[in-house]
């Protein structure tokens, strides 16, 4: 791996880790401004806490996959297998806070498949 290649994945990763602390941080602060003070639940911390590791797992191998692949299909079929761990994470937690869940899910999802979308324009037709 070159250089240049290992650089824009690092700026990659580090970009979905700060763009999913600051949406996740302003949605939540939305959230507590609109319906109140927010059930806390010692679970539901744990896991947030542990999801942090995850993330950052998801969004390496996102980024990885993304700068090697060689088509839109490839790239798009390792960001949904990224987008699905994410979410399935998180499914065990919809029954008991599903506003939280839907909330964390939303954020993890929104910014692991900016890169995708991002890749459309990679693969553009010469013209």
């Amino acid at each position: 791996m070159s250089a240049r290649r290992g650089g824009a994945i690092a700026l990659l990763v580090g970009a979905q880790l700060v763009l999913a602390a600051l949406l996740y941080s302003g949605a939540f602060e939305a959230c507590r401004q609109l319906l109140g003070t927010l059930r806390r639940d010692i679970g539901y911390g744990v896991q947030l806490q542990h999801s942090l590791y995850l993330f950052a797992a998801l969004a390496l191998f996102n980024a990885i996959w993304l700068m090697s692949c060689r088509s839109r299909r490839s790239g798009l079929a390792g960001c949904c297998a990224c987008l699905s761990l994410w979410t399935l994470y998180w499914g065990n937690l919809f029954t008991s806070m599903p506003l939280r869940s839907l909330l964390v899910v939303t954020v993890g999802v929104l910014v692991l498949a900016l890169p995708a979308c991002l890749l459309v324009l990679r693969f553009r037709p010469p013209g």
